[in-house]
C-alpha cells in the first residue's frame, strides 16, 4: 500500500504540470503537431489537458483564431497550417504504396542507377491498343498512383531523378505527374517527342502544366544521363502560384505562374508506348489556409 501511495504521489506533480501555461508554452513551441496529437496517449490524465495545450500552440504559432467550437479534429486542423510534411519513395519497399491502375500494359521492375547510387523504377509500357488508327502506340493516363493523405494540401517542392530509355515518334513517356481533383489537374515533368520543321522526331524533356501547357527544361536530353528535376512552389492565398524548376542543379525555370490546386496524388506513366526510369521521388507539401482560393481546370 505504502509503495502505491508513493508512485501517485510521484506522477500528481508531472501531471499537475500541463495545467500551468509556461510548461504547454514549453512544449507546444519545439514538438510538431503529430506529436502533440498522440500526447494524451502517454497517460490518461493528459487527456483532460489536450484542449489547453492545443489552444496554447495555436496561439504561439499565430495561426487562425481557435475554432469555435473547440473540437479536437478543429484545434488539430488549424495547428496543420502551414506545418512542412514531407513524402519520399526510394523503391526499398517495391510498389508497396502505390496502385497499379493498368497492370497488363506495363513491365514494372527496378534495379540501380550504378552500385553507388540509389534503386530506380524501370518502367515499360508495351502492347497499347486504341481504336483510331492515327493514335496507334498511344494509350492513357494510367500506371501507377499513390494518394496522399490530407485535404487542401499545398506542394512545396517537387524532386525526382528520371531518364528516358526509349520514346517512339510523337509518344511521351516518364510523366510524374503532381494531381489534385478532377477535370484536367496535373503538374510535372515528362519526356515526349514532336514532330520538328526538319521532318525529324527530337526527344525533349519538359514540365506539363494541366494538360497541354508545356515548358522545355532540357532539349535533346541523353538516354545515358538522369537528370535531377527540382521544382519549388511559391503561394498565395489568391490561388495563382509560381514555381522555379532546377535541372541538375542549373535554374532553367524562374517564376512561372500557374493556377493553383489541391495536391491528393501522385501518378507515374508512360502514355505511349516505351521505357522511363523514375530515382527517388520527394514531395514536401502543406495545409493550405482557410482562405486560400484554388481554380478548377478549365480556367
Amino acid at each position: 500500500m505504502a509503495a502505491k501511495g508513493t508512485a501517485i504521489q510521484h506522477r500528481a506533480p508531472f501531471v499537475s504540470l500541463w495545467s500551468r501555461d509556461d510548461v504547454r508554452t514549453a512544449v507546444v513551441d519545439f514538438l510538431p503537431t503529430k506529436t502533440v496529437a498522440v500526447l494524451p496517449l502517454v497517460a490518461q490524465p493528459l487527456r483532460a489537458a489536450q484542449t489547453p495545450l492545443l489552444v496554447t500552440a495555436i496561439r504561439r504559432r499565430g495561426k487562425t483564431t481557435v475554432p469555435n467550437p473547440p473540437t479536437t479534429r478543429a484545434l488539430l486542423d488549424s495547428l496543420l497550417v502551414g506545418e512542412p510534411q514531407y513524402f519520399c519513395e526510394k523503391w526499398e519497399r517495391g510498389l508497396e504504396q502505390w496502385e497499379e491502375e493498368a497492370p497488363r500494359d506495363y513491365t514494372v521492375y527496378f534495379s540501380q542507377w550504378s552500385a553507388q547510387s540509389n534503386r530506380y523504377l524501370r518502367l515499360i509500357r508495351d502492347n497499347v491498343t486504341v481504336d483510331a488508327p492515327h493514335l496507334e502506340g498511344l494509350g492513357s493516363h494510367l500506371g501507377l498512383a499513390r494518394r496522399i493523405h490530407g485535404d487542401n494540401l499545398l506542394v512545396t517542392r517537387f524532386r525526382l531523378t528520371m531518364s528516358c530509355e526509349e520514346c517512339g515518334d510523337e509518344g511521351a513517356v516518364g510523366y510524374a505527374m503532381l494531381c489534385g481533383p478532377p477535370p484536367s489537374c496535373m503538374i510535372g515533368p515528362r519526356f515526349e517527342t514532336q514532330l520538328n520543321d526538319e521532318g525529324g522526331y527530337p526527344l525533349k524533356l519538359v514540365w506539363l502544366d494541366n494538360p497541354y501547357d508545356t515548358s522545355v527544361l532540357v532539349e535533346d536530353p541523353s538516354p545515358q544521363i538522369s537528370y535531377r528535376i527540382d521544382a519549388r512552389f511559391h503561394h498565395d492565398v489568391t490561388g495563382y502560384s509560381r514555381v522555379d524548376i532546377s535541372v541538375n542543379g542549373r535554374l532553367v525555370i524562374e517564376g512561372q505562374s500557374f493556377a493553383c490546386r489541391p495536391f491528393e496524388r501522385l501518378h507515374l506513366y508512360n502514355f505511349s508506348r516505351g521505357t522511363s526510369h523514375i530515382g527517388p521521388i520527394e514531395v514536401w507539401y502543406e495545409k493550405a489556409a482557410p482562405n486560400q482560393a484554388w481554380h478548377t481546370g478549365n480556367e
